[in-house]
């Protein structure tokens, strides 16, 4: 069985050595071309990049993936499945034609529920009571081929945090593909086509979308924070800077009423008022300072209480 793997992130990855682990022959691994990255612009890889090298297989290394001498590259592989995981582009009807069973995608959501960029973001922002990963072929759709497996619905408890829920559903899935392969090669797996009149969508996150207000519910907010705790993070203004809340919960200390937007500063906490009951900020980073813990911060800017960030 010939595999050729999309990738480019940390998810991408842990299924990686899974298939390695398992004996799969993976004969080519594509990821992302080289970008600058940081102050100075020094050309960063992608992990996938790293693991390619550390078990000697072939890369390509390129966001062109038209270009004629990649597709004949691949068609000279003569692939039976091409593995698509977290590769952050998508494939043309022209590049899935070329394996001979199809292209395998791992989705983190129990599709047809929360197709697009962001599942995992999007279950945390609606406070979903549960999840799952979909392993499924790849079609001219957005997530809309059919199903060779899924895992059972995982519950959700309201703290995970999308990072870290992420990994989990990843890893579960990379599992379950290793399941799949050759039972669906073998036809002992029949591709189910999905319930699309029950498709739900997600959307690209943008840095913009961090920014909060404070005129949500303190729910929301939280939400906002688990959600984006890997990027884009939750951030309010003060003063024209910018200060990122790096830590949150939703306060259980009662309070007189504060405003939406209103800052308090309570037993060494800073809180900040919502719709409904105020958010502690136990750690935040101001523009250009270092990540402080609610008592440093409020020693330097003490300033800050009493002001309303929503105005």
């Amino acid at each position: 069985m010939k595999l050729v793997f999309f990738g480019s992130s940390i998810e991408s990855v842990n299924a990686i050595e899974i298939l390695i682990k398992k004996n799969f022959d993976l004969k080519m691994i594509v990821t992302r071309s080289k970008k600058p990255k940081g102050r100075g612009l020094n050309i960063s890889t992608t992990p996938v990049e790293e693991i390619a090298k550390k078990y000697n297989i072939d890369l390509f290394n390129s966001d062109n993936l038209e270009d004629l001498n990649f597709l004949n590259l691949l068609k000279n592989i003569n692939p039976d499945v091409f593995i698509v995981i977290s590769y952050g582009k998508l494939l043309s009807e022209k590049i899935l034609t070329i394996p001979k069973s199809g292209t395998i995608n791992i989705h983190p959501s129990l599709l047809p529920l929360y197709r697009g960029p962001s599942p995992v973001a999007s279950a945390i922002l609606d406070g979903a009571k549960e999840t799952g990963v979909s392993v499924m072929l790849l079609d001219k759709g957005m997530d809309s081929g059919p199903i060779l497996l899924q895992s059972q619905p995982i519950k959700l408890n309201g703290e995970e945090k999308k990072s870290e829920l992420s990994s989990k559903l990843f890893n579960i899935g990379s599992n379950l593909l290793t399941e799949s392969l050759k039972p669906f090669l073998n036809g002992n797996i029949i591709p189910k086509e999905q319930h699309h009149e029950s498709a739900t969508y997600t959307s690209i996150i943008r840095s913009s979308d961090g920014e909060i207000n404070w005129h949500d519910k303190a729910q929301k907010i939280f939400n906002l924070y688990r959600a984006y705790d890997d990027w884009p993070g939750i951030y309010t203004f003060w003063n024209g800077k910018r200060i990122k809340l790096i830590q949150v919960q939703i306060s259980s200390i009662k309070l007189s009423r504060v405003l939406p937007g209103e800052v308090k500063y309570l037993d060494s906490k800073l809180f900040i008022g919502t719709s409904t009951v105020p958010i502690k900020i136990d750690y935040l980073q101001i523009e250009g300072k270092k990540i402080m813990k609610s008592e440093e911060f409020f020693r330097g800017y003490s300033s800050i209480v009493d002001t309303n960030l929503s105005i």
